[in-house]
């Protein structure tokens, strides 16, 4: 093997516009692919060793950490499938998707490292592969992962997705722009999770009404996006937040963010993802708008903002 042989693989972000949570209890859920937030994994062939490296370490394959599990275990059996166990090599990740924030960073490493090893071995790599791969580490990392991050970070359009039935992909035709903003706390998926379940357990009746309304919300959202509906669509990310937040996984940070977005010109502002941190997310109807509420964001407390645009 040359010592210059190299493999590289991408993968983008996502975030889940509508759905968070009630999509457990089998309501649909949409989630959109976030291109500008972007994981890379080059993979180049070495002297001696087997490394991971990013921009603030270097280490063993053997020595990483634990929240690396899922990655580790995906690396060796890639290095399984293709017969090379020893191979010596470093891989090197850049990314600027935030760990912990529900923007399916790990998906997208997964992905990535997937895609950069069949790139490695110059060998053709099918969609069912990748999710294969992608999701075994993804079941390590989180602990049977529903694949709907792995599904959006693989896809240009927005999925439609309901538990134990097939994704569809929803046709876009919507003229706006999304603002996410980082409140810089890690969200707490399982805590979040459980949160919902007690609300359950104490005020069913009410707590299966919300839960259905979140299902509704996602249904007009389908539409709207398929319709450029705009101003509709920030009504529905309104109310929905309200409900999120009645479930109790909301955050004192993200409840601010939300209420500096909707006051600086957002059509409609929500938490996205589990929640208890984590980021938010803001529709504004022009760039201008756009970059005004990214700028109060931070002002406000929000540690990062990204805009894109449908």
């Amino acid at each position: 093997m040359t010592i210059n042989k190299m493999g590289i693989g991408m993968a983008h972000s996502k975030l889940i516009l509508i759905g968070e949570h009630s999509v457990v209890y089998g309501q649909p859920a949409i989630a959109l692919p976030v291109n500008i937030l972007k994981t890379t994994v080059t993979i180049s062939a070495t002297r001696a060793g087997q490394y991971i490296e990013n921009s603030e370490s270097r280490r063993r394959l053997d020595l990483m950490d634990d929240e690396f599990e899922g990655i580790r275990q995906l690396i060796l059996k890639l290095l399984q499938k293709f017969e090379s166990p020893r191979l010596t090599f470093s891989l090197e990740i850049d990314s600027n998707i935030p760990q912990g924030r529900g923007l399916g960073a790990s998906a997208a490493l997964a992905t990535a490292t997937t895609r950069a090893f069949f790139d490695f071995f110059e060998s053709e790599l099918t969609n069912q592969e990748l999710l294969y791969f992608a999701n075994f580490s993804e079941n390590i990392t989180h602990g049977r992962a529903s694949g709907i991050d792995v599904a959006t970070v693989n896809s240009e359009l927005p999925l439609w997705f309901i538990k134990n039935q097939p994704m569809e992909q929803i046709e876009l035709n919507l003229a706006g722009y999304l603002v996410i903003g980082d409140t810089g706390i890690h969200g707490l998926t399982s805590q979040a999770i459980s949160i919902v379940r007690e609300r359950l357990n104490e005020e069913k009746e009410k707590t299966l009404d919300e839960i259905a309304k979140l299902g509704e919300l996602a249904a007009e959202s389908r539409d709207y996006l398929k319709t450029n509906r705009l101003a509709d669509l920030g009504k529905v990310m309104n109310n929905a937040h309200h409900i999120l937040s009645e479930l109790g996984v909301s955050h004192p940070r993200l409840d601010a963010m939300v209420k500096t977005a909707k006051s600086n010109g957002a059509l409609g502002a929500k938490l996205t993802g589990s929640g208890l941190g984590g980021v938010m997310v803001a529709l504004a109807s022009n760039e201008k708008d756009a970059i005004r509420i990214s700028q109060k964001l931070l002002k406000n407390g929000a540690k990062n903002t990204w805009i894109y645009s449908f």
